[in-house]
């Protein structure tokens, strides 16, 4: 089949996929928050919950890239992943205790560790270097596009059918996602992968699996994005704590995510057109503006700029670093590569939102955002390093 072809079916079909599936999962994780605040848990609680669907999800995006890296069944590996994610968010309606909920969630994010690796591998082995940005820019636009309707979905629905309604709603969008991939993503054999560009071993590893000392610098800069447990669960948090109600604080998480669905494509396009490692340290940057207007936010209209500069970091983070990924790395082992990439920020999530909660209970607000803004620093500081060694 023609790579053009590949290219429009894949992309367009991940891209489909992952909007179904994000409609599914945010409508959920807009009021999950909310759900176990109202059974009288901590936001300790909130932040371990989190934490540890983060765990599992991390160990099998690791292990999925390496499986993926072994077998070359992309597609197999992430169907499995979207259809788990899928069956298990509806069964939110049967949890009372906060380790129910805990199950559930790790169940959930299994899914999503098992298909993210594979789904990446999958989405740059179908374009070209030329047009590697553009495919993961148009893939975070769709996919945030998602994100921005399930908590509008969530906003809406939760006045009239409560938490139980918008959980067994995620069983629609979550099932017609796995519909598309089966019907519109082709596998893209090992063949056509190996051909494509094969060079520059010196900073792009070398055919044997060996990755790169740039690899490694970069995944120090995931890992610090992560431990900084800059989460849209504390941002909503926060945002209920000064003044805004439980759906306004929702509305303010789909007009951030309005603007990263906006900016992921331009983010995309620019980053093949002028330099794909030059706009890195932006993201430490917003990063840090958000722990500063987080620290801050005593006012509640200061709770729209936290939210909007939010929006920009996800643009420019979770394009980013997966175009980045494949930057550093050589083709054959760029299921590999990505499955350390997802594993690295997963794993760093979890001690970063753990972290984060504990000084949110214990010490308050302005401790746990500073401790944010210390870590964008730093990151800030490393990804300054891997642009000019770059």
């Amino acid at each position: 089949m023609e790579s053009d072809k590949i290219y429009k079916r894949n992309v367009y079909g991940l891209s489909l996929t992952s909007l179904l599936t994000d409609i599914s999962s945010e409508s959920v994780y807009a009021v999950l928050p909310f759900y176990i605040r109202s059974l009288g848990y901590s936001r300790e609680i909130v932040g371990l919950i989190e934490g540890l669907g983060e765990l599992l999800s991390s160990i099998f995006k690791l292990y999925s890239g390496f499986i993926a890296y072994k077998i070359k069944r992309y597609k197999l590996l992430v169907m499995l992943g979207y259809l788990l994610s899928a069956i298990a968010k509806p069964f939110y309606v049967f949890t009372k205790t906060w380790y129910e909920i805990a199950l559930v969630k790790i169940i959930d994010r299994l899914g999503k560790g098992i298909r993210l690796s594979p789904r990446d591998a999958l989405l740059a082995a179908s374009a070209s270097d030329e047009k590697r940005g553009r495919a993961f820019g148009i893939h975070r636009a769709l996919d945030t596009l998602g994100s921005t309707i399930g908590p509008f979905i969530a906003a809406l629905l939760l006045p009239v059918l409560g938490f139980n309604g918008i959980f067994l709603f995620s069983l629609l969008p979550g099932l017609l996602a796995v519909f598309v991939l089966i019907i519109v993503v082709i596998e893209i054999p090992p063949s056509i992968e190996e051909s494509k560009g094969l060079g520059k071993k010196a900073t792009r590893g070398d055919e044997s699996g060996g990755l790169p000392s740039l690899f490694w610098l970069f995944m120090s800069t995931i890992a610090l994005s992560g431990l900084a447990g800059y989460t849209q669960a504390f941002l909503l948090i926060r945002a209920y704590e000064i003044g805004w109600s439980q759906e306004e604080s929702i509305f303010l998480l789909t007009m951030a995510n309005i603007l990263y669905a906006l900016l992921a494509y331009p983010v995309g396009y620019f980053s093949d057109k002028l330099g794909r490692g030059k706009f890195y340290p932006l993201v430490f940057i917003l990063q840090a503006l958000g722990a500063l207007a987080l620290i801050f936010s005593t006012n509640i209209y200061v709770g729209s700029v936290f939210f909007a500069i939010y929006g920009l970091y996800m643009a420019f983070h979770n394009t980013l670093r997966r175009i980045l990924t494949s930057q550093y790395v050589l083709p054959h082992v760029r299921d590999k590569a990505y499955g350390i990439m997802h594993g690295t920020y997963g794993f760093s999530v979890l001690a970063g939102c753990f972290i984060v909660g504990v000084l949110y209970d214990y010490a308050g607000y302005v401790y746990a955002f500073t401790y944010t803004l210390a870590i964008a620093i730093i990151g800030f500081v490393l990804s300054l390093i891997l642009v000019t060694k770059s």
